[in-house]
């Protein structure tokens, strides 16, 4: 008998590849993510020392507490565009998090098809195997009786 060969098996790599062509742009979708979230603690950051040093101080010049308000003001709408921005990150995790999981489902179905093709060619391989033994046990059976 043949060895066994899975006729989707170039199908079932692409598939693989283009899964995981998927999956790695989810991963710079979640890196960009990090990177949203990492810019908005940094800015939280920046305003909570600004206002701490002029706390600490105790005393502020009209000046001063002007750039405090405008650097606040700053951080602020930076904070708003930052939200924006990560609301739209989420919506593009989510959508592309759909296409991941569609493309591990049509990998997924191919190996469950070949593992049921290899699992009928197995059986039928084992049934060869078994009547090319009877038929070997009769042949044999046949020589030694007739002699």
């Amino acid at each position: 008998m043949k060895k066994f060969v899975f006729s989707l098996e170039r199908v079932l790599h692409l598939r693989q590849a283009q899964a995981r062509i998927e999956e790695m742009k989810l991963e710079q979708l979640y890196g960009e993510r990090t990177a949203i979230e990492t810019h908005e603690r940094s800015l939280r950051d920046q305003r909570r020392q600004s206002e701490s040093e002029i706390c600490i101080r105790g005393e502020a010049t009209a000046g001063e507490l002007g750039a405090l308000d405008a650097f606040q003001q700053h951080v602020q709408a930076e904070m708003q565009r930052s939200q924006q921005a990560r609301a739209a990150c989420e919506r593009r995790i989510h959508a592309q998090l759909e296409i991941v999981t569609g493309k591990r489902r049509e990998v997924k179905l191919l190996e469950k098809l070949k593992l049921q093709r290899r699992t009928a060619w197995k059986s039928d391989f084992e049934r060869e195997i078994a009547q090319q033994a009877e038929e070997s046990h009769l042949a044999r059976w046949n020589r030694e009786n007739i002699e």
